[in-house]
């Protein structure tokens, strides 16, 4: 019923490396996030989370 799969890492580096090679995907998005970016209001949240996205290649539709 359930799908899960368990990756015991040290540090998300590892754990990304691991995911890669098990399921065969490469990893296109993994971009950290300012400290005070919680802090922010939601709208501005939001516009950095689309920058971020832009930046990798997603288009946004407005």
């Amino acid at each position: 019923m359930f799908n899960f799969k368990l990756y015991f890492a040290k540090s998300i580096k590892d754990f990304i490396n691991q995911r890669e090679k098990k399921e065969g995907i490469k990893n296109i998005f993994f971009k950290k996030v300012d400290n005070n970016f919680f802090d922010l209001p939601r709208e501005k949240q939001l516009e950095r989370l689309v920058k971020i996205l832009e930046e990798q290649g997603f288009k946004i539709k407005k």
